[in-house]
């Protein structure tokens, strides 16, 4: 599995952010192949966003689609990026 971390720094409101990424960035991920987990953190002037592929070609096609977005939706800046193989990924099982 590969993993995907980008910081952003930002200086939009919170929640319209929020909203607005969500609608726009979920889809994306959703329908990239090789998609396992997606998840953001928001603190102070930074959001976090955090990513899991099944290969790093799935990862960098989900990176460009995500990058494009943001660039083309937000004013977020890109401060630190990290990509590589997870040493490991533990994912508790889905109960229901």
């Amino acid at each position: 599995m590969y993993g995907r971390v980008v910081v952003y720094t930002h200086d939009e409101d919170k929640g319209e952010l929020e909203a607005k990424a969500r609608a726009g960035v979920i889809p994306i991920v959703t329908n990239t192949p090789g998609y396992i987990s997606y998840g953001v953190m928001f603190q102070d002037n930074l959001v976090v966003s955090t990513s899991a592929w099944e290969s790093e070609e799935h990862a960098k096609a989900a990176d460009e689609a995500l990058g494009e977005w943001v660039r083309s939706n937000t004013t977020m800046k890109v401060d630190k990026r990290y990509t590589g193989d997870f040493s490991w990924l533990e994912l508790a099982s889905q109960k229901g």
